[in-house]
C-alpha cells in the first residue's frame, strides 16, 4: 500500500526541534529518520510542528496524516487527509489515504468513492485499484473486486499482493484451481512473501510434514532481520502443515511461536471484557426484554447463527443455505456496529449497552430498515430466511431481541477444548485479540458461556441449539430438526453443503468445500499435554 509518502516541504524556514533550528526539508528528513528507527510518535510530533508553521501545505498535512494513521489515531489522520484535499483537490494520494481510513472506520461507501476519486485522478494508481478491490471483496461484490484486481495487475504486472488478494477472492467463491494459480504466481514474483504460503496451506490438507515446502519456510525463518509479521505468518503456516501431517509436537511449537508474536501486537483486557458481559446482562434482563417495544419488526427474515468462533457456524450456514428457502448474507459486522454507535445515534450520554434503555422508534426503525436492506442485498429472491452468521452476535442477542423478536437464533456449540484449540491454531485478525493466548481464549470462552447462560433465561429469545458433533455424526436428523423448527420442508441438498455456491469469507473456506468429515472431533487429545493453561482458565480439570 503506498501510504508512506516522504515529506515534501519546500519552504526555506526554520523549525525548532530538540534545540535545533531546522529547515522544513531538514525537519521532514529527521521525521523520516525517526520513523525508520521506530519512533513514530517523535516523527508525528515533528509534523505537528511543521503543520502548525505551514498550514497551507497539502503535502505536510498528508504526511502528518500518515503518521497519525501509524499511531492508530484514525480521526486525526482523517482530518489531516481532508485538510490536504481541501488545499489540493487533485491530490490523488491524499484521496487514497483518506479512503483507507474510511474503510478502517467501516464507512465503506465513502471509502469506495474515495478510491474512485484517486483512480480518476491517477488511473495507473495500482494500490488504489488493489485497495478498491479488497473493499469490494469485503462488501461481497466479488465480480467487481476481481475486475479491480485485474486493473491493479495491469497497472503493475509484478504486483504480488494483488495476485494474492485476487486468489483470496477466488477462494471465497470456491474456485480452488484459480485461487491456487494466483497464490503460486504471487510466490513466484516474491518468494519471501508469507501471505500466499499461508493461503496455500489453508486451502488443502497437507499429506506430509516434510519436503521442500517445509524446508523453504524453515530457511526463511532463519533469515536475519525478518519482520515479526512475516515470522508469525510463516509459523502459522508451518503449524498447519505439521498438524496435517500428524507431527503434533512440532505443530504446537510452531503455533505457540506464531501466537507469542501475534499476541505482542494486541492487549487483551480481560477486566473490560468481563465488565461488558456484566453490563449487558444487567441491561438486557428478563423484565426489560419482556416489554414489547412498538417499533420492533415482526418479520422473520433474519436467521442468526451465533456461537464461539470455530464452533461450526460456517458449516451450519452452508448446510442450511443449500435449502432453497434459506439464503446467506455471510458474516455481517452490522449488529456490532449498531451497538457501538447506538449512543451516538441517540445523541445521548450513555453508551451501549446502557443506551439501549433509551432506544427510540425513529432510531430503531432506521436500524431495522438498514439491516433488512443489507440482508436482502445478496440474497436470492423469495428466500424466507437470510442467515447472518457472525458468531460474535452472541454478545448482542438482547439488542437483536428488541429489534427482531420474531427472528430465530441458532446457537452452535462444540467441545470447549476443540473450540478453544481451533481458535489458537487460526490466524484470526487482530480484532479478535483474545485468540493468541490460551489463557485469554479460556477467559473469553467463559464470558461466552456467561452470555449464553443468561440468554437461556430470556423466554422471548427463540433459541435453537445445535452441536457441532451432531452436525458431523448425525447430519440429517440434526438438520431436519432445525428445518422443522423453521417450518420448512426437508431438502436433500442440505446433505451436500460442499456444493453450496455461496461465497465463504471465514477461516473455514477450504473445509466447507469438502464433503462433511469427522477429522476435527476430539482433536484436542493430540495436544493434551500442552493445554494446562487453557483448562485452568476454563475451570476444567
Amino acid at each position: 500500500m503506498s501510504q508512506r509518502h516522504q515529506p515534501q516541504g519546500q519552504v526555506k524556514a526554520t523549525i525548532q526541534w530538540r534545540g535545533k533550528a531546522l529547515t522544513v526539508a531538514q525537519a521532514g528528513a529527521e521525521a523520516v529518520q525517526e520513523q525508520r528507527q521506530g519512533n513514530v510518535r517523535a516523527a508525528a510530533d515533528i509534523y505537528d510542528l511543521i503543520a502548525s508553521r505551514f498550514p497551507n501545505s497539502a503535502e505536510v498535512h498528508n504526511n502528518r496524516g500518515v503518521l497519525q494513521q501509524l499511531l492508530k489515531r484514525y480521526p486525526e489522520a482523517l482530518a489531516s487527509y481532508e485538510k490536504a484535499i481541501a488545499l489540493k483537490p487533485d491530490y490523488a494520494n491524499a484521496h487514497f489515504n483518506r479512503a483507507f481510513i474510511l474503510k478502517l472506520l467501516n464507512r465503506y461507501e465513502e471509502a469506495l468513492a474515495g478510491y474512485d476519486k484517486a483512480i480518476a485522478l491517477n488511473p495507473g494508481h495500482a494500490d488504489a485499484h488493489n485497495n478498491r478491490a479488497a473493499l469490494l471483496q469485503d462488501m461481497r461484490r466479488y465480480g467487481e473486486a476481481i475486475a479491480s484486481y485485474d486493473r491493479a495487475i495491469a497497472a503493475k504486472p509484478d504486483y504480488a499482493m494483488a495476485y494474492h488478494n485476487r486468489g483470496t477472492a477466488m477462494l471465497s467463491k470456491g474456485n480452488m484451481v484459480e485461487a491456487e494459480k494466483m497464490f503460486r504466481k504471487a510466490l513466484e514474483l516474491k518468494p519471501d512473501f508469507s501471505d500466499p504460503r499461508h493461503s496455500l496451506s489453508t486451502m488443502r490438507r497437507n499429506q506430509k510434514a516434510s519436503g521442500p515446502e517445509v524446508q523453504e519456510i524453515l530457511d526463511l525463518l532463519k533469515k536475519p532481520g525478518l519482520p515479526p509479521e512475516n515470522q508469525e505468518h510463516l509459523c502459522f503456516t508451518l503449524g498447519k502443515i505439521y498438524d496435517d501431517g500428524g507431527q503434533y509436537d512440532e505443530a504446537f511449537e510452531a503455533f505457540q511461536q506464531a501466537n507469542l508474536i501475534r499476541n505482542s501486537f494486541v492487549s487483551y483486557q480481560a477486566a473490560e471484557v468481563t465488565k461488558f458481559t456484566d453490563d449487558v446482562i444487567e441491561v438486557f434482563n428478563k423484565d426489560f426484554l419482556s416489554q414489547k417495544p412498538p417499533f420492533a419488526s415482526q418479520g422473520k427474515l433474519p436467521l442468526f447463527i451465533v456461537g464461539m468462533p470455530r464452533s461450526g457456524t460456517t458449516l451450519l450456514a452452508s448446510i442450511l443455505s443449500n435449502h432453497p428457502a434459506i439464503a446467506t448474507a455471510g458474516e455481517l459486522p452490522d449488529m456490532a456496529d449498531y451497538a457501538l454507535r447506538l449512543g451516538e445515534m441517540l445523541k445521548g450520554k450513555d453508551r451501549y449497552p446502557q443506551a439501549a434503555r433509551h432506544l427510540t422508534p425513529a432510531v430503531a426503525s432506521g436500524i431495522i430498515a438498514a439491516y433488512e436492506t443489507r440482508l436482502k442485498r445478496d440474497a436470492r429472491t423469495g428466500a424466507a430466511h437470510v442467515i447472518d452468521k457472525n458468531p460474535l452476535n452472541f454478545r448482542h442477542l438482547g439488542l437483536i431481541s428488541m429489534l427482531f423478536p420474531q427472528a430465530n437464533i441458532i446457537h452452535c456449540t462444540r467441545d470447549p477444548l476443540d473450540t478453544c484449540l481451533s481458535n489458537y491454531f487460526t490466524r484470526f485478525p487482530l480484532t479478535l485479540d483474545y485468540s493468541f493466548d490460551l489463557r485469554n481464549i479460556g477467559h473469553f470462552y467463559r464470558e461466552y458461556e456467561r452470555f449464553m447462560e443468561h440468554w437461556r433465561t430470556i423466554p422471548t429469545l427463540k433459541l435453537i441449539n445445535v452441536s457441532y458433533e451432531d452436525m458431523i455424526l448425525k447430519t440429517e436428523p440434526t438438520t431436519r430438526a432445525v428445518l422443522d423448527t423453521l417450518g420448512l420442508e426437508w431438502d436433500e441438498r442440505c446433505l451436500a453443503p460442499h456444493t453450496n455456491p455461496s461465497p465463504v469469507e471465514t477461516a473455514s473456506q477450504w473445509q466447507v468445500r469438502q464433503p462433511i468429515y469427522n477429522n476435527s472431533l476430539e482433536r484436542w487429545r493430540h495436544y493434551a499435554q500442552y493445554l494446562g493453561p487453557l483448562k485452568e482458565a476454563l475451570q476444567r480439570s
